[in-house]
């Protein structure tokens, strides 16, 4: 049970942070300049604003009806894209426009870089503050297993997303300039892909770019495959460790004494250690977001449903039938037609009760059994036996019913009223 929580907010995290943390750190390693105080005076203030920006965005954003959000997400996306574009060319050019001085060119890549950094936290990181409002359901109490399985789950991806973006950044600095030149360039067209696609989705919806099947198909394909992106942008990040520790193998620079070669080959150890850490987070990042995200999204199946008896036109279940503890599941068909479902368990000694299999929170996502848990299955919250029947929370929705001569009885027009729910 504690897994699936970690599980399931460790690959939201993951799914919304780790892309945008190997970029940023990629990038940061390729800017180098002469002052190393204004390459730390850049990064800090760049991540305090860019962290003060995607709070007032996670606020703006958490508001009922208070924006159109798609037109949010592409004014959001015009400064981002903007700085990307003058990046790439700056990049491209970077040894024509330092002829036109170097404090010149460091200036303006500082300047889109800035931009590039405060623009992707206003629009990737909002999604991780929140999360944080999934740490606690309602009617759940904020001291229980299940939200410090949450918050471990939230951590344990936040910090794997932070040392990824540490260890781009280490294992880029280590590398030549020119080395990284084009390794990110590649990866700045690929994020461009998704970037540029959120402009170019605006304006096809607003009929500046005119109607077209196949524009249509490809803003669709990249809509419904960033994740593929995302695969070959770690695909093309990797090369920088592999580059790393293929020229740390043998000793290449030259040495007078002893002592200088002890120099050199700890610093090779260092390197070698940088680019095997990363090609270790690059295994557990791409595991993350395929095996185990494909475990996480398994379907879980809910228990066959049994057959109930009718008796004087009303539903009857037996009580010795719920003393087994377990879930007892039934289908029911509306009279407007709605296929319904609900279910009967016994509580506690001498206390049966039968409740919709659906909640107000979730839906008719419906509920299982784990060992001797009730569980909903959209939202993994187990549920308070002792509080089944009541209204609220994740609790299944309740109907009226009868507990007599050792049957709980239902009037099937008491479902009817409640089809609603499963529609």
């Amino acid at each position: 049970m504690g897994d699936d929580l970690i599980l399931k907010l460790f690959i939201k995290v993951m799914e919304a942070g780790i892309a945008f943390s190997m970029v940023i750190g990629i990038l940061l390693a390729y800017y180098r300049t002469k002052e190393p105080r204004k390459k730390n005076i850049l990064i800090i203030s760049s991540f305090i604003l860019g962290i003060i920006a995607a709070i007032i965005s996670a606020i703006v954003r958490s508001i009922p009806h208070f924006l159109n959000r798609t037109s949010f997400s592409f004014w959001s996306m015009v400064p981002l894209v903007i700085a990307l574009i003058g990046l790439v060319i700056a990049i491209i050019f970077d040894r024509k426009l330092k002829e036109k001085g170097e404090s010149v060119f460091e200036n303006i890549f500082s300047f889109l870089l800035a931009i590039y950094i405060i623009s992707s936290f206003f629009y990737y990181i909002p999604p991780l503050f929140l999360q944080l409002n999934s740490f606690v359901y309602y009617g759940e109490s904020a001291v229980s297993t299940m939200v410090l399985f949450r918050v471990l789950g939230y951590s344990f991806g936040l910090i794997l997303m932070i040392l990824s973006g540490i260890a781009i950044y280490k294992v880029g600095m280590k590398l030549e300039k020119n080395q990284l030149r084009m390794i990110l360039l590649i990866v700045l067209l690929l994020r461009g892909i998704t970037q540029i696609n959120v402009i170019i989705q605006r304006f096809y919806s607003l009929g500046i770019i005119p109607k077209n099947r196949i524009i249509f198909s490809v803003i669709a394909w990249i809509v419904n495959n960033d994740n593929i992106i995302a695969f070959v942008i770690m695909g093309i990040l990797a090369i920088a460790p592999i580059i790393l520790w293929k020229q740390n193998i043998k000793i290449k620079d030259s040495y007078n004494n002893n002592a200088e070669l002890r120099k050199i080959k700890a610093r090779m150890k260092n390197r070698r250690h940088w680019a095997q850490f990363l090609l270790i987070l690059f295994v557990i990042n791409f595991s993350t977001l395929t095996i185990f995200k494909a475990y996480e999204g398994r379907e879980i199946a809910l228990s066959e449903p049994e057959e109930y008896q009718m008796e004087d036109g009303m539903i009857v279940i037996p009580l010795t039938l719920l003393d087994d503890n377990h879930l007892h599941r039934y289908d029911y068909h509306s009279s407007d037609g709605v296929d319904m479902r609900f279910f009967a368990i016994k509580k506690s000694e001498n206390s049966y009760v039968a409740v919709l299999d659906a909640c107000e929170i979730c839906g008719p996502s419906g509920y299982y059994e784990r060992k001797d848990d009730v569980l909903c299955k959209l939202c993994d919250v187990i549920m308070n036996r002792g509080t089944i029947g009541f209204k609220g929370g994740c609790n299944p929705i309740p109907f009226p019913y009868v507990v007599h001569e050792g049957k709980i009885k239902i009037q099937p027009k008491d479902l009817d009223a409640m089809s609603y729910v499963f529609k």
